[in-house]
């Protein structure tokens, strides 16, 4: 019983010192002032589905903020609100403009023709969690999905929430209006080792029962879920990492999940996972570890039919908003950095990493030499250890 309490008194005081930094990075946020009608991105990029590669298209609505940033700070590798306004409220009107902005085109930048009904696929995301009114009123749900119902063309939507938000009134709020195809919903689960995804994701969802009642209500109204594995968060090694998310990948499956996307981290201004980064603590994932990752998958699942996402790399056309430009000319939702391995190979397999969610083919992976440059370097880097506990590693990096 004292081991027990003991433990837990760890756990507390290492979830503190987490969160605290957390918090004090974001109060280092500029607060910018975005238009309320118009999203903050709308890109194209390559997708697999039903078999095939196609073309679908990315909405991210600017939008109110996740909750989980305001109460606590967030996750520990995500800065996406550094894309809101917090000094205004974007209103259902406000989200009814923007969507109606894409449907029409008028916001589009490139200057190209745009018709949403052109794209099998249509993701619609708001920069936190979909199915949560306190983030976007289910009246500017039910008006989004609502258009999406009368596009023939679009055979499958895409959006994303926390679990807590996937309930009967939320779900049914979007079935009510839109009959016309497929819905997943992902869900961010980043690892079901419950000290790894609180005290290293600073995911706030200890009640991971909130996950398996998400994926009952959404298989009830038959839509699709989709679960995210953050790969690699801080305070891991590589090779506690690649274990993690393997493990964590199989066992959303084994959950229900229909499909797994698996997230190599990247790093935002004012994040947790930055910060750390600065003070060189911490190492965005080896490519090579995504490789890994994936095969642990297959190697424990033989089922080849799996539905395995690599998050992060695809061939995007950007028409409206900077995401996916360049790193020069950024938003302040892209990313600095994202998962690489040497200058000499780093595009060549992220190549490999497109081919792969173009054609779910696990042999993509291994369309690449060993590089002499840094394969040795990778193979080094998965044998070094750490006695020490996850408690004891967040003590000792953030204690003052």
């Amino acid at each position: 019983m004292k081991m027990i309490k003991a433990k837990n008194k760890e756990f507390e005081n290492a979830k503190i010192l987490v969160e605290n930094k957390v918090l004090e990075l974001r109060r280092k946020t500029p607060n910018i002032k975005f238009p309320h009608d118009k999203v903050a991105e709308l890109e194209i990029n390559k997708f697999f589905y039903n078999h095939k590669t196609i073309d679908r298209v990315m909405v991210v609505l600017r939008a109110n903020g996740c909750e989980h940033y305001k109460k606590t700070g967030g996750c520990s590798m995500c800065s996406h609100f550094n894309g809101t306004d917090r000094n205004g409220q974007i209103t259902t009107e406000d989200y009814k403009k923007q969507w109606d902005s894409v449907v029409s085109g008028n916001n589009i930048e490139q200057g190209k023709k745009f018709n949403i009904n052109d794209f099998p696929v249509v993701c619609v995301y708001n920069l936190g969690s979909l199915l949560n009114e306190k983030e976007i009123s289910c009246e500017a749900v039910r008006y989004i999905f609502g258009s999406l119902n009368k596009c023939s063309g679009v055979q499958k939507i895409i959006i994303e929430s926390r679990a807590e938000y996937v309930t009967e009134n939320s779900v049914s709020n979007m079935k009510s209006v839109y009959n016309n195809g497929i819905v997943e919903v992902g869900i961010g689960i980043e690892s079901t080792n419950n000290v790894i995804r609180e005290i290293c994701h600073h995911k706030g969802l200890e009640n991971f029962s909130l996950v398996k009642n998400a994926i009952e209500i959404l298989h009830k109204y038959n839509f699709k879920a989709l679960a995210y594995v953050n790969f690699k968060p801080i305070f891991l090694t590589e090779q506690e990492a690649i274990d993690d998310a393997i493990k964590t990948t199989i066992d959303c499956f084994e959950m229900g999940f229909d499909a797994v996307s698996i997230e190599p981290t990247s790093l935002q201004n004012y994040s947790l996972a930055n910060h750390l980064y600065q003070i060189g603590q911490y190492r965005v994932p080896w490519l090579w570890s995504v490789r890994d990752v994936v095969q642990g998958v297959y190697n424990k699942i033989k089922n080849k039919e799996l539905d395995i996402r690599l998050g992060g790399y695809f061939d995007e056309d950007v028409l409206s908003g900077s995401q996916g430009v360049g790193y020069e000319n950024r938003n302040e939702i892209f990313p600095t950095i994202t998962s690489l391995n040497c200058d000499k190979c780093s595009n060549k397999f992220i190549e490999c990493i497109k081919n792969f969610n173009m054609t779910y083919d696990l042999q993509t992976l291994y369309d690449i030499e060993n590089c002499d440059k840094c394969y040795k370097i990778w193979e080094d880097v998965k044998k070094v250890k750490d006695s020490r506990s996850i408690f004891k590693r967040v003590k000792d990096i953030l204690s003052d």
